[in-house]
C-alpha cells in the first residue's frame, strides 16, 4: 500500500510541474506577442529576477531602479499628470525617455562612459551594478527626479 501512495505522490508532483510549465509557456507567449513594451526590452523572459540586493544602495536606490526598468519616472512621465506635451531632449531633440537618458543621448555620452559602457537596456540592468547607474544619474543631476 505504501508503494502505491509514493508513486501517486510522485505522479502529482510531476503533473504539477507539467501544468506549471505549460502555464508559464502560455504567459511567455502572450508576453512575447506584446513586444512593443518598455519592460519587455528589460525583461524578455518572465520569471527572471532583476533585483540585485545587497550592494548597499538602500530602498531609495532599489525604488529608483524599479522605476527605471519599468520606464515610469517623474522625469519622463510627469507631463501626463500635468496635461502637457511629452518633453524632448534639449540636446538632440529626441523624446525624453528612460532609454534615451540611460543609453541613447549623445550629450550624456562622456558621463555615461565613466559609469558603464553597455549599449542596451537588457545588459544595463544585468551587468551594471545599480550603484553605478545611480551614480550616473546623480552626476547628471536627475536622480532626485526619478
Amino acid at each position: 500500500m505504501k508503494r502505491y501512495r509514493t508513486e501517486r505522490r510522485i505522479a502529482r508532483c510531476i503533473a504539477r510541474q507539467n501544468v506549471s510549465g505549460y502555464i508559464n509557456s502560455v504567459w511567455q507567449k502572450n508576453w512575447d506577442a506584446e513586444g512593443a513594451n518598455k519592460l519587455h526590452e528589460v525583461l524578455p523572459n518572465l520569471g527572471e529576477d532583476l533585483h540585485r540586493r545587497g550592494d548597499g544602495g538602500g530602498r531609495k536606490q532599489e525604488t529608483a531602479m524599479c522605476r527605471l526598468r519599468v520606464g515610469h519616472t517623474w522625469l519622463t512621465q510627469s507631463y501626463l499628470l500635468k496635461n502637457e506635451e511629452q518633453p524632448f531632449c534639449y540636446a538632440c531633440d529626441s523624446l525624453y525617455t528612460v532609454r534615451h537618458i540611460l543609453i541613447e543621448c549623445p550629450d550624456f555620452q562622456d558621463t555615461r562612459k565613466k559609469y558603464f559602457s553597455v549599449t542596451d537596456m537588457y545588459r544595463l540592468f544585468r551587468e551594471v551594478n545599480p550603484s553605478r547607474i545611480a551614480g550616473y544619474l546623480k552626476d547628471l543631476g536627475v536622480y532626485g527626479k526619478i
